[in-house]
């Protein structure tokens, strides 16, 4: 058997290996996943599922009068509000200020 043969032979059998893993590896992860996920969530059971993970909360008094004051404004205002973010030019980037407040 030449070299060439033999490193043929040799990644064959990786390959083999590593076709294994991949199928070991995917067989846990559909065994992780609860049966429950095989069907579409509606709204509600989403958002119970996220507040159980911790993703998300409830929102705070504070934070529901202010969508409550936000509710009741009238649609040319609320837009008016929406346009000004949306040209809303910070100096330093938002995303610049949230990455050093974090260290």
């Amino acid at each position: 058997m030449t070299t060439l043969e033999r490193k043929v032979v040799e990644l064959k059998a990786r390959v083999e290996h590593l076709e294994a893993l991949v199928r070991q590896l995917v067989g846990q992860a559909r065994q992780a996943v609860p049966a429950a996920l095989d069907t579409p969530l509606n709204l509600e059971q989403l958002l119970a599922r996220c507040k159980a993970e911790g993703i998300v909360r409830d929102p705070t008094p504070e934070e529901r009068r202010l969508a409550d004051e936000w509710d009741a404004l009238p649609e040319e205002e609320k837009q008016a509000h929406i346009r000004i973010m949306h040209h809303l030019v910070l100096d330093p980037p938002l995303s610049q200020i949230i990455t050093e407040n974090r260290h």
